[in-house]
């Protein structure tokens, strides 16, 4: 077991990320500003974000950039189509919405759990590496400044969405898309779960 005097990281270094992850806050998508994200700062994003527990190294999730035009003709071609499809009465305001919900911010990544076979590992453990790809890659453009929130909504779970992305409709499923922009405001804190209430202890 490490001591304090054989940690092999820097006192300083761990209070930091200690410190981050105490106070670590995502801004929203609806609040954020475009901006422009580095792309070596989002290469190293990427590289973190699939730096994760993942049993048996079986990489059962995909990493799909969505970035300049793109952004805009899934918007048209899916988002808006689908949503209009489905709500040929909505108000004019909320169709513009689903207009731009990809471009929000400057890039998103669109995280799939793609579950394989095992005869050990149960698909759960699978899906729930998945999740902790799309914290891993919110916290590490969050810790680089931008503003940045793992979001779901609607299209998520849009079979037509997830083809497009390279995912196998009734076998993987889309488990968040991560929008990394600018921040310009502090974002508001918000009621956080009581460690006594929320912890137990054996």
């Amino acid at each position: 077991m490490l001591g304090p005097k054989s940690n092999p990281y820097p006192e300083n270094n761990v209070t930091n990320v200690i410190e981050f992850l105490s106070s670590r806050r995502s801004v929203t998508a609806k609040t954020m500003a475009v901006g422009k994200v580095d792309p070596s700062h989002l290469d190293q994003i990427l590289t973190a974000g699939i730096r994760v527990p993942d049993h048996g190294a079986l990489k059962p999730w995909k990493l799909v950039v969505i970035s300049g035009a793109a952004r805009a003709r899934l918007d048209s071609e899916i988002i808006h189509a689908e949503f209009t499809a489905a709500n040929p009465d909505a108000k004019p305001e909320v169709e513009e919405i689903e207009k731009g919900r990809l471009q929000r911010a400057d890039v998103v990544v669109a995280v799939l759990s793609t579950p394989v076979e095992h005869p050990k590992i149960d698909v759960w453990e699978m899906q729930l590496s998945a999740g902790a790809v799309c914290t891993t890659l919110l916290y590490a453009a969050q810790s680089f400044g931008y503003a940045a929130q793992w979001l779901t909504e609607w299209y998520a779970y849009s079979d037509r969405m997830l083809t497009e992305l390279g995912g196998r409709p009734g076998l993987d499923r889309i488990a968040g898309f991560i929008y990394i922009g600018e921040k310009i405001k502090p974002p508001i804190e918000r009621t956080r779960p009581d460690p006594d209430k929320a912890i137990t202890r054996l």
